[in-house]
């Protein structure tokens, strides 16, 4: 397994879908509060959003196959996502460990109703400074805004 940062340059549609195949994947297993429609509609979202991030971590397995990926924009964390094949085997904190050092992030925004995620980056050193009862599209699932210690 190793982990690649990827200009937009370096970014081709099939990288792009089968990075939308793994956030789907992982929002299946840890996003219970969403539907299946939900995510439809999100995912157009998510393949814009990989196509402009500005920094772009992805972990390949040993076979070349994205497994996990990163984004971020300036101090925030946009986005961490994981194939559920490789959940609980280090890879959320190699990826957040590198967006840490690397990036400097200090900012990162997660749904109220992902208490796993939360208890992950309160594990990193973030805590919750404010909190919306909608998210940044105005749909109701309520956000945390976590920052740095």
């Amino acid at each position: 397994m190793y982990i690649k940062a990827l200009s937009l340059t370096k970014r081709n549609l099939s990288l792009i879908n089968d990075l939308a195949n793994v956030w789907q994947k992982s929002v299946k297993a840890t996003h219970l509060f969403l539907s299946t429609k939900d995510i439809e509609e999100l995912r157009p979202e998510v393949i814009a959003g990989l196509k402009q991030i500005p920094i772009l971590l992805v972990a390949f397995s040993d076979d070349d196959e994205p497994i996990g990926f990163a984004g971020i924009a300036e101090q925030k964390l946009e986005m961490l996502f994981i194939s559920p094949d490789y959940f609980n085997h280090g890879l959320g904190y190699k990826l957040i460990s590198i967006a840490i050092n690397d990036y400097h992030i200090i900012y990162v925004d997660v749904n109220e109703q992902n208490p796993h995620a939360l208890k992950f980056y309160q594990r990193q050193g973030f805590v919750i400074f404010n909190r919306s009862d909608l998210d940044s599209a105005n749909r109701p699932f309520p956000i945390l805004y976590l920052k740095k210690c």
